[in-house]
Parts: C-alpha cells; sequence; structure tokens
C-alpha cells in the first residue's frame, strides 16, 4: 500500500450543531501540532497537518451557517494564516514528495521477500517432502514469472520432463511387480458387481442389482466402542492365525474375500432376522468399516452482559482494535497515544463518592505531543451535572483556559459507569465524537467497577463508518443507531493507545 498525503489529510465535514468557534479551535490546535513538527524536522507529518489546515479553513469553515456572521477582523486573521500556510505547503511539496517516494521505495522492497514466499508456496516449489525432476521444477518457475515465453523452447522442456515422469512411473511399477503375492485374480461376476458403471460396464444401462445380491451394512451397535473393540480383538487374532498358516491359507482367504457374494438385499423398511444378523456377525472375513467421530468443533460463545435496554445503547460491543499498517503512515492510521499506568486509578479514587451514590464522573484527557507520539499528563475535572447514567461539563470555558494555558492539546475524556458494564451508551458516542473531530487520535476510557469480566474500556469511533453515523444522527438522549454502510461496528476499540508507567499524571480539579 503506497502512501497518499491526498488521502492522510482528512477533510473535516461540517456540522452546524457545532458552533463556528469550534472549529476555528480545531484549525488553532492544527496550527500549534503543525508548530511542533516543524521543531522537530517532520517534514512529511507538517505538510499533512498543514494539508488539513488549508482544507479546513478553505472548504469546511466557509460552509458554516454563521460564517457570514463572524466577525470580520477574525475571518480576515486566518485568511492571512491560510495565504502564509498555502506558502510554506508549496516551499515543503518537493521535499515532501522525495520522502513519501522513499518511504514507499523502502516499503516495496521490504515486501519483495513475502511476495517470493507467496509464490513458492503458493505453487509447491521447493518443498522437501515431495520429490519432482529438477528440470520441471524450473520450467514450472519460468512458467510463472515470465507467462509470455510459452515458445517452442518450453513445450521442449514439456516433452523432456514427461518422458522422465513416464520412466520413473515405468521403475515404480515394477518395483510393485517384485513385492507382488500371488494375488488371485477376482472373477467376472465380482467385478461387475462392484464397478460404478454397472455389470454391463460401457455396454449397456445400469439396471440395478439382482435379487440374489445383498450388501449387509454395519448396524448402529456396530459403532459402540465396546463391541469394535472385541470385534478389532477377533480380527486380530484371524490375523495372526493366517500368518502363521502356509500361502494357500492367505489364497483362499482372498479369494473368499474377493467372491463377495453376499446373498440378497432387503428392502429398505425391512428388518434383518435374528438369525441372519447372528450369521453375519460370526463370519470372520466380514469388512465393517467404522467411520471415524467427527472432530470436536470449538465453539465461540460470547461473554455474558448485563441486559442492557436497547434504547439506551447503539451497540454494546465494540469492534475488535484494526491492526496497524506496519507502522507506515496511511489514511486510517493515527499517531500513537500514551496513557500513565495510574491514570484510572486516580481517576476512581476521584470518582468514589459519587460511584457511591451511582452517579456517574467525568474528566478531561490533556496532554502533549513529542516525537509522533501523543502522551496523556493532565486529567481535569470540570464542573459538571450527573445522573446514573449520564454526566454533563459545565463552563467548558474553563477547560479551555486549562488547555491554553499549559499548552495542553485535547486527547479525550473518561468517565464512570457506577453500575452499569463497559460499553458506549448513544449519548457517550455524541458526547466523543465533538472530541474525535477535534482530534482523530482522541479516545473515551469508561471505567465500569462494578463489571468484573470488563472493568475498564478505551474505545474510539470507528472512521468513516461510525464518524459518518454520529454526525447525519439529530436525534437527542437515549436512542439506537443504524450500523455504518461498511459494516464495521459504530465503535471499536483502540490500537493506537499504549500503557506508560514512566508517566505521571497531573490532576486539575475544577469542581
Amino acid at each position: 500500500m503506497k502512501i497518499n498525503i491526498n488521502s492522510m489529510a482528512r477533510k473535516v465535514e461540517i456540522d452546524n450543531r457545532y458552533p463556528l468557534r469550534f472549529y476555528f479551535r480545531i484549525a488553532d490546535n492544527l496550527l500549534k501540532q503543525a508548530s511542533i513538527y516543524r521543531e522537530e524536522k517532520n517534514i512529511v507529518d507538517l505538510y499533512v497537518i498543514l494539508l488539513r489546515f488549508s482544507s479546513l479553513v478553505s472548504e469546511t469553515i466557509p460552509c458554516h451557517r454563521d460564517y457570514q456572521t463572524f466577525p470580520p477582523q477574525e475571518r480576515s486573521m486566518y485568511r492571512k494564516k491560510l495565504l502564509n500556510v498555502l506558502d510554506e505547503l508549496e516551499s515543503l511539496k518537493p521535499e515532501a514528495q522525495r520522502l513519501v517516494n522513499k518511504l514507499n521505495e523502502a516499503q516495496a522492497v521490504s515486501q519483495l521477500p513475502q511476495l517470493e514466499c507467496l509464490e513458492g508456496t503458493s505453487y509447491g516449489l521447493g518443498t522437501p517432502s515431495l520429490e519432482w525432476p529438477p528440470v520441471n521444477n524450473n520450467s514450472l518457475s519460468i512458467n510463472v514469472r515470465q507467462p509470455s515465453s510459452l515458445t517452442s523452447q518450453s513445450s521442449w522442456k514439456y516433452n523432456n520432463d514427461y518422458s522422465r515422469v513416464s520412466t520413473n512411473t515405468t521403475q515404480i511399477d515394477k518395483q510393485f511387480q517384485k513385492l507382488s503375492l500371488n494375488i488371485p485374480l477376482p472373477n467376472k461376476e465380482t467385478l461387475s458387481r462392484h464397478s460404478f458403471l454397472g455389470p454391463n460396464g460401457l455396454q449397456g444401462q445400469w439396471l440395478g442389482p439382482s435379487a440374489k445380491v445383498k450388501v449387509q451394512y454395519p448396524s448402529s451397535t456396530d459403532l459402540i466402542p465396546i463391541e469394535n473393540s472385541g470385534l478389532n480383538q477377533a480380527v486380530q487374532n484371524d490375523i495372526v492365525a493366517v500368518k502363521d498358516g502356509d500361502q494357500g491359507g492367505i489364497k483362499s482367504t482372498l479369494e473368499s474375500v474377493l467372491s463377495l457374494d453376499d446373498g440378497v438385499r432387503p428392502h429398505p423398511g425391512q428388518e434383518l432376522g435374528p438369525s441372519l444378523s447372528n450369521e453375519i456377525r460370526q463370519d470372520p472375513f466380514e469388512l465393517v468399516i467404522n467411520q471415524p467421530s467427527p472432530p470436536p468443533v470449538l465453539a465461540r460463545v460470547q461473554p455474558e452482559y448485563t441486559p442492557i435496554p436497547p434504547s439506551k445503547v447503539a451497540d454494546p460491543r465494540p469492534g475488535p482494535a484494526k491492526p496497524s499498517v506496519d507502522g507506515m503512515p496511511s489514511s486510517n492510521s493515527y499517531q500513537h497515544l500514551h496513557v500513565p499506568v495510574k491514570l484510572m486509578d486516580d481517576f476512581l479514587r476521584l470518582a468514589r463518592a459519587n460511584t457511591e451514590k451511582n452517579l456517574e464522573t467525568c474528566g478531561i484527557l490533556a496532554g502533549s505531543l513529542k516525537n509522533k507520539v501523543f502522551h496523556i499528563t493532565t486529567l481535569i475535572v470540570p464542573k459538571q451535572e450527573s445522573t446514573s447514567d449520564s454526566c454533563q461539563t459545565l463552563n467548558e470555558e474553563e477547560v479551555f483556559e486549562v488547555q491554553d494555558r499549559l499548552s495542553l492539546f485535547s486527547l479525550g475524556w473518561i468517565h464512570t459507569h457506577p453500575s452499569q458494564t463497559c460499553f458506549m451508551s448513544s449519548v457517550d458516542l455524541h458526547t466523543h465524537y465533538s472530541y474525535q473531530i477535534m482530534l482523530p487520535e482522541a479516545i473515551a476510557i469508561v471505567m465500569a467497577p462494578t463489571d468484573t469480566s470488563s472493568p475498564h474500556g478505551i474505545f474510539h469511533l470507528s472512521d468513516p463508518g461510525g464518524v459518518s453515523v454520529i454526525r447525519n444522527c439529530d436525534q437527542r438522549g437515549f436512542h439506537p443507531h443504524e450500523e455504518p454502510l461498511d459494516g464495521t461496528a459504530i465503535y471499536e476499540h483502540c490500537s493506537h493507545v499504549f500503557i506508560n508507567s514512566n508517566l505521571r499524571i497531573d490532576v486539575v480539579d475544577l469542581r
């Protein structure tokens, strides 16, 4: 998969439910992120972030319904910022393109050994367990890699290979002839009876078995392990007895088996009499083939979940985390995000009083960016209103003031489910939507102290499926959602999050 810078520049779609100042704040965060990449001389990521900024200011923000009523001074200020960004993009474009081409070439070279290994595995080349003539292997590899070279030379190699194979076949037949035991040939009646073409072969139509022919199949009692063990022991004793005898005994035994004169076949609904069944059981040369029992199949058992009203959730089971593409940047990749190991325990201690009252508690996750990795360094607990299944932040301007004063990125949020399981409700999905369009790497941590199977979870909306569903949903409160059109879950576990034991966490409690 080649790196496509244009697809990496995620375009932000307009959502008039959020004020225009919210999108200008996204633009400011992009410029702050770009300044860090500029200091670190990270040309590729700097180029991508500047593309996002230019798309946001020139395409998204002018489509907002309140754009014309926004103060002209601020609009002109962001237009000047846009012109400066466009000039920087023009200067960075040659170097960014060169680095992207270099990354694509390195990725292509790293995938060549895997492709060669797959070709060899697909056609069975070089397998030590199958000894095939070496000429045939060479011709096969040439035909696979150069399909246009099917000339007279390749046909000569095919004829040469065919002659070698036929020679080997003749030698194998001679070796088997040396190992023969003078087995008598079956008579015509036996051959016609067991031919799948019928007794007349190719000369006529199959008319079914005659009335004098019967085939006795093993009954269900023959499949009982105890009786099987007895029959196997009897067969083994018969084999030992035959081995102790002479060649005449072997010959007569094989002749009796090849004759297979079984008598008359019963009708479908007719049961065998006890005398006939006993005669068959006493036959020492009866061939009973016991089919093996089917192997056990590992069943996927879904974990039990506490019943939750469908009207309160979109999907209580999140989708799995998507694997990263070998660390290569792509349209659906995220910068890594590190979470302090003590964050969740510290937050549970802060929320203990509300948890005992069956009230939710929420907090804002903020942090820094360094070497292409986001680090959560600060937990901001805002003023809030809580119920048993909801939590609403008050005075968001105070939170923004703390983030701007400490130069922090908004990296997500955390909240508790005091008496419910670990999942994202429909209200939680709408809440997290604002964090994720602000920063694609933003996460939502759910703490469920009473859920022993999953006491916490780190989630985000699937992109673009889940993001598109929430953007197009105008409902409020608890309500169900439709599944994304691409077949993914509406939200999923995060694959870009790592627990870091070296990070310390600062708590700013605004309550």
